[in-house]
């Protein structure tokens, strides 16, 4: 490129600068942009590495400066309504995703899992089957590792384990999986997005540019999906189902706590539930999706079996952290919408005390509340959201509400109201930003408090 020709990089977060290094390597100019003017520069140019070849705008960056962009680069968070994405579009200045940046310089083979949750236990459930099969998997995406990251590391004998977010999945243009996965849709990200449409829309383009020697595995008990495979003209690839409710024609379903294979006139058993370490109805969807994604990719029903009986919770997702005095203590810090919440609270076995609350994405808790005055024996709530969610528990006559100032609070608060068998669950329904830099620091937390009890 000269000098006149630069790429500009929207966000310096893990994603903007896994974007930038691989420009460089590429032998780009970039800009690396970020509106924020507090960021540790010296930071970012020592993940960077030295080089003449890019500069780093925090603030603003000049008119000057954009006449020279000629391709974009957007990181999933940063939003698309500031000016400086305005003023690209007014100069049709094509604005592409980390995500598809990756994918266009990567080799190999690649299967792809999103949804509103269950997308990190899926795909690290897939890299570990991968792994008992191939020699070079790549575990990227959303999960904590962007995709340029590692991108001009495959070859053509590598197979690539994504996850991705529809922040992520905005701005694709060829981006293409072999197999894909929609785990389900529910209501998330408002605060970003317009309509739900818009949301939805955003994970659909995972199958924008399947064909039909793809595959597309659904979820069959999630309304949308399912009507929405029935429309011929959305999707070119192959769809398979997975239902936790029903026997398949064809597909992945769960019936007599087993997982069963129905393909023509083969009716396999692969699993019960017994045998797997994770909990909840919830999971033995994400099960079945990842057995699915990995069939599909070419792993043997008894290489997947293997690994499924053998693979354990993720941190921040239902992860037991102790039991003290005949109480359970669980982590689900990633819960960061409602429906993830409700999953965590079906999943649990005897009483609950369910400290919940966060960063206020603009979702409705309507379902949240109807579960808690189901299961829920008392809920603890913190964080911005505690005003909204206790208000609509009054609504709806939910009355076994405290609030509290902190999470260390609110932990003595939900043990104080404990008996020997009762369940503690952090489930926030709800992000972290309003208290914590992520949802992993969330549950870090909860599990330091958890630890230090007397």
């Amino acid at each position: 490129m000269n000098e006149e020709n630069y790429v500009l990089v929207l966000g310096a977060g893990k994603s903007g600068i896994a974007a930038t290094r691989v420009l460089l390597k590429l032998n780009a100019k970039v800009f690396l942009y970020d509106e924020n003017k507090n960021i540790d520069v010296e930071k970012i140019k020592n993940e960077i590495g030295s080089s003449e070849n890019y500069q780093i705008k925090l603030g603003e960056i000049a008119d000057t400066q954009i006449m020279k962009v000629k391709l974009c680069v957007i990181s999933p968070g940063f939003p698309k309504f500031k000016e400086v994405v305005m003023k690209l579009k007014t100069r049709n200045i094509p604005i592409i995703s980390e995500l598809e940046l990756g994918y266009l310089i990567s080799k190999g083979n690649i299967c792809a899992v999103t949804g509103s949750n269950g997308k990190t236990t899926t795909v690290n459930l897939i890299a570990d089957i991968l792994r008992s099969h191939y020699s070079d998997v790549h575990m990227l995406g959303n999960i904590g590792t962007p995709f340029c990251s590692e991108a001009l590391n495959t070859t053509d004998d590598s197979v690539v384990a994504l996850e991705v977010s529809s922040f992520q999945l905005e701005d694709i243009d060829k981006f293409r999986p072999n197999v894909a996965a929609i785990l389900n849709l529910s209501p998330d990200h408002l605060d970003r997005y317009n309509h739900y449409l818009d949301y939805i829309n955003a994970k659909l383009n995972i199958a924008a540019n399947q064909s039909s020697s793809d595959y597309l595995i659904l979820n069959y008990e999630d309304n949308i999906l399912r009507e929405l495979a029935q429309n011929k003209n959305l999707f070119k690839s192959r769809i398979v189902f997975f239902s936790s409710q029903r026997v398949l024609v064809e597909g992945f379903y769960l019936q007599n706590d087993s997982i069963f294979f129905k393909s023509n006139s083969k009716n396999i058993k692969l699993i019960e539930t017994k045998d797997l370490k994770l909990l909840g109805e919830h999971n033995y969807e994400n099960v079945m999706a990842a057995i699915a994604v990995a069939y599909y990719m070419g792993v043997s029903f008894t290489e997947i079996v293997d690994v499924c009986k053998n693979f354990k919770p993720i941190a921040h997702r239902i992860e037991f952290v102790r039991q003290k005095s005949g109480i359970n203590f669980y982590n689900d810090s990633k819960a960061t919408n409602p429906d993830a919440a409700i999953k965590a609270i079906d999943a649990m076995k005897g009483r609950i005390l369910l400290i919940a609350g966060g960063y206020d994405k603009g979702v409705d808790y309507g379902d949240f509340v109807a579960k808690v005055k189901e299961k829920v024996k008392n809920l603890i709530l913190i964080g911005d959201t505690k005003r909204i969610i206790g208000q609509k528990c009054r609504n709806m006559n939910y009355n076994n509400v405290i609030y509290a100032d902190t999470l260390e609070e609110a932990v003595e608060i939900a043990n104080s109201y404990a008996n020997i068998g009762d369940n503690i669950l952090l489930s926030p329904a709800c992000a972290s930003f309003d208290m914590f830099k992520s949802y992993e620091e969330r549950g870090n937390k909860f599990k330091e408090i958890v630890m230090n009890l007397k």
